[in-house]
């Protein structure tokens, strides 16, 4: 279970509310691994985004299209 679903699953956090039960620690680990795993994924989408930028150059401005009601003059 990744830690994001877990905060997303869990209850509103209110005065009341009881503390999250511990982990253990093979919990902990997996936990660790998965983060790590999303970690490095991220690293790699975004190096890639960046060599496709630098491979690309900038991206031509295209002036805006005129909306169907700008096209026709209305009477």
């Amino acid at each position: 279970m990744s830690f994001l679903r877990r905060r997303v699953d869990a209850p509103a956090a209110g005065p009341d509310a009881a503390p999250a039960p511990r982990l253990s620690r093979s919990e902990r680990k997996a936990q660790k691994v998965e983060q790590a795993a999303a970690a490095e994924l991220a690293a790699r989408i975004s190096r890639a985004q960046r060599r496709l930028a630098q491979a690309t150059g900038p991206l031509p401005v295209v002036a805006p299209r005129r909306s169907s009601e700008d096209a026709v003059p209305s009477e």
